[in-house]
């Protein structure tokens, strides 16, 4: 008897999981006159530039005298997820990175705290001052 019951329990276990379904099918339609639609404001993406022309600029080194735009500040642990502690030449290649993904020329005033390193993306006005600082 016990047997039997527990042949059930299985058996209607196997019914209620082979129901179950991970797969999920979302239909949408596109309302080219819903409001949405219509007021939707195209971002502009910037030109992504090649990392290896980022010229890189510590705190107090001179860039020069021509004017720059400024495009944000980014910030780089020095160490991973897994507390592990990053080499300098993989934080400047990730600083390089976000730079070149920003569409930025340079990255000045970088300085370097305890645990992270910052810097400033800027695109320079003048064109001549891309060439990589000595």
């Amino acid at each position: 008897m016990k047997s039997l019951y527990l042949l059930i329990l299985i058996l209607i276990g196997f019914c209620l999981s082979s129901c179950a379904s991970t797969h999920q099918t979302h239909y949408t339609q596109k309302a080219s006159n819903s409001p949405l639609a219509s007021n939707h404001i195209p971002t502009i993406k910037p030109l992504e530039k090649s990392p290896f022309t980022i010229a890189m600029y510590t705190e107090g080194q001179q860039i020069g005298h021509s004017s720059y735009k400024i495009l944000g500040t980014e910030t780089i642990s020095k160490y991973n997820d897994s507390g592990i502690k990053r080499q300098t030449a993989s934080i400047h290649d990730a600083m390089s990175s976000i730079a070149a993904k920003m569409g930025g020329d340079a990255v000045i005033n970088i300085a370097d705290a305890d645990k992270t390193v910052t810097g400033t993306v800027v695109t320079f006005q003048d064109k001549e001052l891309l060439k990589t600082p000595t």
